[in-house]
Order: structure tokens, then C-alpha cells, then sequence
């Protein structure tokens, strides 16, 4: 038994050598009028098959397996001469059908590996686009090089990234990391809203700010509600208070500027859990930690975590729907 496997293994490798060793030429016309040379081997009608050859044209190197004139290989490849894309994988017929596709020129590089039609993206594959600035990832079904259904992550080289979902060639969600949105997950508590009593500063004549209690992790500080803010921020001072007596956090290696009536703040974003916050507790908001200024404003990015808010100014309450 093992005598006749190797025989065979042998006979097979023969035939490889034998195949692979061919330098037969022939031009190849096309029905454009173009013409490529051909360098393999040929079969009985004279046509590239029966192994391994390699065709040249104006346009496009060829290479792997030939079968009755076409490329028929589980890796067989095509090169471009005018930008030097390669395609690479199973082609049978001559038509590619799986494999990956291959670019890089100046400042970008272009990967994509799975199902083909001839050299269109068709079917399910994933997508990667690697520049200076920035790297995307497309996974999904595509249609005619484009997604069509899945997932698209943007990486920034300043942290941010941005993930959009394509349903039937149209963008239907876009989220950022560095962004809170509304989530019924995220907001632990029974109850259907709660109110929180906001803290009354200041008068009419000298102007009126409204404080907001606040714990996380169960360590306490105080927020200015301030609904001309769009970001939530904790001021240097507090901040590392709240770390010194033991708040976690997770840095998402995102700066970011602001701006506002004391001018320009830099800052950068983390995510906190257990923040408690009247009768609830809410997860995973990102907020900006300033590195230049000690104020503590609540946002109406904190509001957005929140299905409705409501705002009653004489009673000085925030009633937080869930």
C-alpha cells in the first residue's frame, strides 16, 4: 500500500515537472484585434492547455494551469501593467472565482480577499484600504466592487473610529466611538423615568446655574447642567480625584478641541460605567476630559444616552425617561 501511494505521489510529480517545464510560444489573437504571446504549454489543438504557461499582453500578465486556451488553476494570477493590481485565486474557465485582489501605490494599500466575478467584487468578501491617515474594512456581501450589505470601520489615525451598516446599497446607521447615543441596555433602573433634583446656584440678578449630582463607581462629584455644552466634561482637578479614590475607566485614545466662550479646550475621551445618576445607573458613555481647564459641564450628549428628557426650570428638576 504504501509502495502504490508513493508511485502514485511520484507519477503525479512527474507530471508537474513535465507540465511546468513547457516553452512552447504561441500568439494569441483576441477579438479586439489585440494580440498576447503565449509561453507553456500547448495541448493537441495547438491552444494553451495540458499545464502550466504564462501570457503576455499589452494590457495584462497571466500565469498558473491552461486548459483548451483558458486559465484554469487554484492559483492562478492575473497582473495589470498599468497600476500593477494583481489578482490571484481560483479560476476556472478562465473567469475568476475566489481569491484575493492586491494594490499598493504611493500611500495606499488595497486588499481584498473572497468571491469573484471575473475581476468585479461579487459575492462575500473583506475589504481592506490601508492610507496614511486613515484604515477601512468593509465585510460583507459586495456587488460590482461596491458593499452592498455589511459593515464598514473606519480607523482614524487620531483614535476616532466611525462604523457604518449598508443594507441593499444604502447607508442606514452611521456611529462614532467618540459619540453617545441612545441605548435601553446601557440605563440600569427599574422605572420607567426618574427626577432629579438639580442643585439652584447663583440668582437672577448675578445668573442662575443649575448643579447636578452625580456618583461614579459610587464616588460623588458635581456637573454644571449646561445645555449650550454638546460634550460632557470632567474638569483636570476632579478627574484625578475620581481616579486617586478609584473610578476605572477606558481610554479610547481619542483627542479632540474644543471650543466655547473661554476659547479653546484640549481634551481627550473616555468611556465610564456606573454612573449613578437619580434612581439610575447607565454605562458605556464616552465623555471628554479636559487637560487645560478644571470645569465639570453635563451635556446634552449625557441627555442623548436617554430616550426623552425633560426640563423643568422653575421646579429645577430633570425627569429622565428610560
Amino acid at each position: 500500500m504504501k509502495k502504490l501511494l508513493f508511485t502514485t505521489i511520484l507519477s503525479l510529480l512527474i507530471s508537474y515537472t513535465i507540465q511546468s517545464q513547457c516553452t512552447e510560444s504561441k500568439q494569441i489573437a483576441f477579438q479586439d484585434g489585440s494580440f498576447g504571446n503565449y509561453t507553456g504549454c500547448l495541448d493537441d489543438n495547438n491552444l494553451p492547455g495540458n499545464g502550466s504557461g504564462v501570457l503576455i499582453t499589452e494590457d495584462f500578465q497571466q500565469e498558473g494551469i491552461w486548459d483548451s486556451g483558458k486559465l484554469n488553476d487554484v492559483n492562478g494570477k492575473t497582473t495589470f501593467i498599468s497600476d500593477n493590481s494583481t489578482y490571484v485565486g481560483l479560476y476556472e474557465n478562465g473567469t475568476l472565482i475566489k481569491g484575493t485582489y492586491f494594490k499598493e501605490e504611493d500611500n495606499i494599500k488595497i486588499e481584498y480577499t473572497g468571491d469573484f466575478d471575473g475581476f468585479s467584487f461579487q459575492g462575500f468578501g473583506v475589504l481592506e484600504i490601508a492610507e496614511a491617515s486613515r484604515s477601512t474594512i468593509e465585510t460583507g456581501q459586495f456587488f460590482g466592487y461596491k458593499l452592498f450589505e455589511g459593515e464598514e470601520v473606519v480607523t482614524y489615525s487620531d483614535g476616532l473610529i466611525v462604523t457604518k451598516k449598508t443594507e441593499k446599497g444604502k447607508l442606514v446607521d452611521e456611529k462614532r466611538n467618540d459619540t453617545n447615543y441612545y441605548n435601553p441596555d446601557d440605563i440600569i433602573g427599574g422605572e420607567e423615568f426618574c427626577i432629579v433634583k438639580l442643585k439652584n446656584n447663583g440668582s437672577v440678578n448675578d445668573g442662575v446655574s443649575y448643579g447636578v449630582q452625580m456618583e461614579i463607581n459610587g464616588i460623588n462629584g458635581e456637573w454644571v447642567f449646561d445645555t449650550g455644552a454638546e460634550l460632557t466634561s470632567i474638569g483636570m482637578r476632579m478627574f484625578s480625584r475620581l481616579v486617586q479614590e478609584g473610578v476605572t475607566y477606558r481610554d479610547l485614545n481619542r483627542s479632540i478641541k474644543t471650543f466655547g466662550i473661554g476659547g479653546e479646550s484640549i481634551g481627550r475621551i473616555i468611556e465610564l460605567d456606573e454612573i449613578k445618576i437619580g434612581d439610575y445607573t447607565l454605562n458605556n458613555f464616552k465623555v471628554n476630559i479636559s487637560n487645560d481647564n478644571n470645569y465639570s459641564l453635563l451635556g446634552t450628549d449625557f441627555l442623548n444616552k436617554f430616550k426623552n428628557v425633560e426640563w423643568n426650570m422653575k421646579k429645577s428638576e430633570l425627569k429622565l425617561i428610560k
